[in-house]
């Protein structure tokens, strides 16, 4: 299917970013591929095996191995009349860095199988091991969408603490100040607990760079989350802004 409305709410916002920031940077790109059925994954994994062509994916629609069928990944095409999937000048490294800068997964990243047109939310990790453990089955995941997509500010979900925008994008990589009080993102759109740095660009960097900073980690509290500061005389409270 190619209808990216049929995919999770947060999904749809951060497919709608990328187009943007990619048609920013002269990259026009498309929404190929979005939610698939089982029979329609069944069919896309006979592919190399059982019919004609080359082996596309490891994942069978029966065992909802996909994140198409769980509707948290899309793919993409390029649109500017060079060919659809036509890589030259790394067209297809420079999108998947703009979505992986958004928060995205990118298939480009995986060792097996490289799959460069697709992007992924990242909340379950690469493979659906964790997703199916939640959710037992795609219909069931469906269920719980209707109430992230109306709820503006705070959710939760199986990984932890994200805060949604109204257009139901996230802050990634990024600090927010929320009713008084400093809460730092990372790169997957997570609330940060407990001790983090901070490069002035991105949480808890590779190269180990940046300063240290202390977020409440009271598991359930009222100001989970929240930065704390030293004051004038040495002593250490969480951070209230006036």
């Amino acid at each position: 299917m190619r209808d990216i409305t049929l995919c999770h709410p947060r999904l749809q916002a951060l497919a709608a970013r990328l187009v943007e920031e990619c048609n920013k940077q002269g990259l026009a790109i498309k929404i190929g591929e979005t939610l698939r059925t089982a029979a329609e994954q069944d069919a896309l994994y006979a592919q190399g095996r059982t019919k004609p062509g080359n082996i596309v994916t490891n994942a069978p629609g029966s065992s909802y191995s996909s994140y198409h069928q769980w509707g948290t990944a899309f793919d993409i095409y390029r649109n500017d009349g060079q060919g659809a999937y036509n890589e030259s000048g790394d067209f297809f490294g420079r999108v998947g860095a703009i979505g992986v800068a958004l928060g995205l997964e990118w298939g480009g990243n995986w060792k097996s199988i490289v799959d460069k047109p697709h992007f992924q939310l990242s909340d379950w990790g690469s493979s659906t091991s964790g997703i199916k453990k939640l959710y037992k089955t795609p219909d069931e995941f469906m269920k719980t969408w209707e109430s992230v997509e109306e709820k503006v500010g705070w959710v939760k979900n199986g990984t932890g603490w994200w805060y949604r925008y109204e257009d139901g994008t996230y802050p990634v990589n990024k600090w927010l100040l929320i009713n008084h009080h400093w809460y730092l993102f990372n790169k997957d759109g997570y609330m940060c607990t407990g001790w983090h740095r901070w490069d002035g660009k991105v949480c808890d960097p590779a190269d180990g760079a940046g300063d240290w900073y202390f977020l409440d980690n009271t598991a359930g509290g009222q100001l989970e989350g929240a930065c704390w500061h030293t004051r004038d005389n040495g002593a250490q409270e969480i951070w209230y802004i006036e």
